[in-house]
């Protein structure tokens, strides 16, 4: 099973998170009906009653506004109880952003659902056109741009740490783009049109309009009074625990600091600009702020099940604690674990593989058979205009069939399928791969005829299955970046088959599982072999391939039927 992120977080970041994903369903609904004004007037009312059956039903009625009074108070009560407003940018913009959403929106609110409730108004797109256009028209589109913006910020902060994010975010930033551009041009084309033609109508009289601004702007008074509040709770518990007992934070190999009680490690850490990394920005669902306590801990508050969840994932050790979830009450010496001797650059902190990703991919090793043999005898510029032959043509080929190169060692090759693209796609690319390798080969050894005494043979070795992702190494700072590489069983596995193609006198060796997740019947492909790979208590059923047409005709049938498909 594709396993998600670290964590979800707490209870409250789990109730922000899904009133918010409701509100997001709710405006994303709304922005498309907007956009059906680039066809007709009428076309957007069917719209609307559409959407009305769903949002103005009971059910959707209380799932609809018990998700904004829940993610409006519990982002109240997260503001109130931050300890630093030192805060990454992205949230600082976010939160300025879902702070002028309430000057912007009762007035819709009031002058929508409020006319309706207060004075049973019929709001159909005529009316609502004929309200905003032209007087409103600057405010609703302000409006519209603010609330997607604010949602699209935290839709990406929370989907970037899934690893199958990164594949489809250039379509969801298409339409992230698109969708409000839509809107946005959608209902003010059908205003325009509505005007020319001479169709306005309001349903309410200009006393009850009047009436609806009046309550608009003691709503809008009452939110900022909340805000008010928010700001001053904030405040108040800054100043009471800078006059509060305070506690002793010893960094190992750093400053030891004195910061007041109540504040979460890494709020201290950033309080006192010492960089901690925290990607998800403190909700507890990265482990990127993990610390070791070193001392201190048992005065610490207990694991949470959402913080619990996360060390488990990750296989803490005694001691690790989320840096986020944590607030110091008596003296701590501590580690951080993900150590930083000066901020990394946006770029690093947002690049998912940096802290390590968990995915199912496909690793491929290739090898030059009998290369020490090769080398003997030869000058030295011989030996190496053969291999960066060699080495650019393996490297070209696993390029141009999709694949990513981790690491070259010497004559060896180790490649990643499926970083990029889902997992059955990424191995159907890498056994396309082994029948391209089997004509470069034969490239390479004609273009080498003259420099050869015997033409080069490679092996190859193909697993796949869940890996962690990651880079491994150095960090970058010095003008060095490390780059992605794959660890853990599969490699291993995929290594032992490439060494094993040797003994079995193979060209490659691919396991069962790789060919049954492709959708292909591996005895069609090779020859059948039970190999014992070390840590495995069962035998790894292999196809055996020296000969790869029947590969290259499966991956043709293939690739025709799943045309026949999309066609039909």
């Amino acid at each position: 099973m594709k396993k998600g992120p670290a964590g979800n977080g707490t209870l409250e970041q789990q109730l922000r998170l899904a009133s918010g994903l409701v509100l997001i369903v709710f405006v994303l609904t709304h922005f498309l009906n907007h956009a059906l004004g680039h066809i007709s007037l009428g076309v957007m009312q069917a719209g609307q009653d559409l959407r009305y059956a769903v949002w103005h039903s009971l059910p959707g009625t209380v799932l609809l506004y018990s998700a904004l009074f829940t993610h409006v108070v519990l982002a109240l009560w997260r503001t109130a109880r931050r300890g630093t407003l030192h805060i990454p940018k992205w949230q600082a913009f976010q939160l300025g952003l879902g702070l002028l959403i309430p000057f912007f929106l009762i007035r819709h609110i009031m002058g929508t659902r409020g006319s309706e409730v207060l004075y049973s108004t019929y709001v159909d797109y005529r009316h609502e056109l004929s309200l905003l256009w032209p007087g409103s028209a600057i405010q609703q589109s302000l409006l519209l741009v603010i609330v997607w913006l604010h949602g699209m910020i935290g839709l990406h902060y929370w989907l970037r740490l899934h690893g199958w994010y990164k594949a489809v975010q250039p379509t969801l930033f298409a339409l992230a783009v698109a969708v409000p551009l839509l809107a946005l041009t959608g209902w003010i084309a059908a205003a325009q049109r509505l005007v020319a033609e001479g169709g306005t109508k309001i349903n309410a009289t200009p006393e009850q309009l009047a009436r609806l601004s009046d309550y608009a702007t003691a709503g809008i008074f009452l939110a900022y009074g909340l805000v008010g509040l928010t700001v001053a709770a904030y405040f108040g518990l800054k100043i009471w625990r800078r006059f509060g007992p305070m506690v002793s934070i010893a960094y190992i190999g750093g400053r030891t600091i004195k910061a007041h009680k109540g504040l979460t490690l890494l709020e201290i850490s950033r309080l006192n600009r010492i960089p901690h990394m925290s990607v998800c920005g403190g909700r507890g669902r990265c482990s990127t702020c993990r610390t070791l306590v070193l001392a201190g801990g048992e005065t610490l508050n207990e694991i949470s099940a959402a913080e619990q969840g996360v060390l488990k994932r990750i296989h803490a050790g005694p001691g690790v604690r989320l840096a986020c979830q944590i607030r110091p009450t008596s003296d701590l010496v501590v580690r951080p674990l993900i150590p930083s001797a000066k901020p990394l650059p946006p770029s690093a902190i947002h690049d998912r593989y940096r802290w390590g990703v968990e995915r199912p991919i496909g690793v491929m090793f290739i090898d030059m058979r009998g290369f020490t043999r090769l080398t003997e005898g030869r000058l030295p510029f011989d030996v190496v205009f053969i291999l960066n032959r060699y080495i650019d043509g393996m490297v070209r080929t696993i390029r141009h069939n999709g694949g990513m190169v981790d690491k070259v060692m010497g004559d060896g090759v180790m490649a990643l399928f499926g970083v990029e693209v889902e997992f059955q796609a990424g191995l159907r690319q890498a056994l396309a791969t082994i029948v391209a390798l089997s004509e470069e080969i034969d490239t390479i050894n004609r273009d080498l005829a003259n420099h050869l005494d015997a033409p080069l043979r490679i092996g190859i070795g193909l697993h796949g299955g869940q890996s962690i992702l990651g880079r491994i190494g150095l960090d970058g700072r010095s003008g060095v970046e490390s780059g992605l590489t794959a660890l853990g069983d599969v490699v291993n596995v995929a290594s032992r088959l490439e060494a094993a193609t040797k003994e079995e006198g193979a060209f490659a060796l691919v396991s069962h599982d790789v060919l049954a997740t492709a959708g292909m019947e591996p005895t069609d492909i090779g020859t059948t072999r039970e190999l014992f790979v070390r840590g495995r208590s069962a035998p790894l059923e292999v196809a055996a391939i020296s000969d790869v047409t029947a590969l290259a005709e499966a991956l043709v049938a293939e690739r025709d039927s799943a045309g026949i498909e999309s066609a039909a």
